[in-house]
């Protein structure tokens, strides 16, 4: 029963080690995506006052 208990550590382990880092790539991908989407916001932005 211990091999199984030790298992089961260790894969609780692994679980949480791996959920931490995609949560930081996830957030610094909607970060690069919001700027982006400013920045093409304020192309149009621009461009439709230019042809006024």
């Amino acid at each position: 029963m211990t091999e199984y208990d030790e298992l089961g550590r260790l894969e609780r382990l692994r679980k949480a080690s791996e959920i931490k880092v995609p949560k930081e790539t996830v957030k610094k991908r909607k970060v690069r995506s919001k700027r982006k989407a400013r920045k093409v916001a304020l192309k149009k932005w621009s461009l439709n006052i230019s042809d006024d």
